[in-house]
């Protein structure tokens, strides 16, 4: 493992440091990324707001990657939102994500110049269990209940669902869209939810591509860089069991 992150770290650094030498990489067109990115154009012409969940996982647990992602879709709708004069109602249900969305959120608008015009209320806990502050936890079922009521009873310009979700949850927060024709963007990495997203999503993202996203909405050398060493990454471990399947079929491993 530590070989595999010192080569890792190798080929980030190189491609990082080549993104910042001006380099391009392409990268495959991804349609719920290409959706999201002219979903604010749609948004500021019907004076609608975007809503966003970020899911039901903290950024200190297991799941922390998938709210990581969901933070950096959260960077790029409120970035709009500041330009656009609609900002988007974030939803979440971890304790622990709500300080940090509210920190992106602010640090964006403080970058614009508009840090007057950010509104900490936008970002919304809910169904938190309020009596286990040592180890916060969330009601799922609650949560998603809770995001029907919003989804059902506002009026917004599209559903945006990235981060970690059970298959309940999921399927119960992406029917109000799906009923009333939203235009719904989202993701997640959970095997058994996968097939929700598909038949839910008008626009979904397939497992692993929830934590792209940093590298095609923001285009950070970062971000690229981090996704071309995934991928070298992806296809040297590849490489290297056809080797040694080709190895030990020959009798010479």
């Amino acid at each position: 493992m530590l070989s595999a992150l010192l080569i890792f770290l190798v080929i980030f650094f190189f491609a990082y440091w080549a993104v910042k030498r001006g380099a391009r990489f392409t990268l495959r067109p991804i349609a719920g990324y290409d959706a999201l990115k002219g979903l604010f154009a749609r948004s500021a012409e019907a004076g609608l707001p975007v809503h966003l969940s970020l899911g039901t996982a903290g950024v200190s647990d297991r799941f922390a990657a998938d709210t990581a992602a969901a933070l950096n879709v959260l960077e790029y709708l409120s970035e709009r939102g500041a330009v656009s004069a609609a900002p988007p109602i974030v939803t979440l249900a971890h304790p622990t994500a709500l300080p940090v969305a509210q920190d992106v959120m602010r640090r964006v608008y403080r970058q614009l110049g508009y840090p007057d015009e950010f509104d900490g209320t936008r970002a919304r806990l809910l169904a938190s269990d309020p009596f286990n502050f040592s180890t916060p936890r969330t009601d799922t079922f609650a949560y998603a209940v809770a995001a029907m009521r919003l989804l059902t009873q506002e009026k917004l310009a599209a559903n945006v669902m990235v981060g970690h979700f059970g298959e309940g949850t999921f399927l119960l927060m992406s029917e109000p869209g799906a009923q009333r024709g939203m235009i719904q963007i989202g993701g997640t990495s959970a095997p058994e939810v996968l097939p929700f997203v598909h038949a839910t999503m008008t626009h979904p993202l397939i497992g692993e591509e929830i934590y792209a996203g940093g590298a095609y909405l923001s285009g950070k050398p970062a971000h690229i860089g981090s996704l071309f060493a995934q991928d070298a990454m992806r296809w040297l471990l590849v490489a290297g069991m056809v080797s040694a399947v080709l190895l030990r079929t020959l009798g010479l491993f």
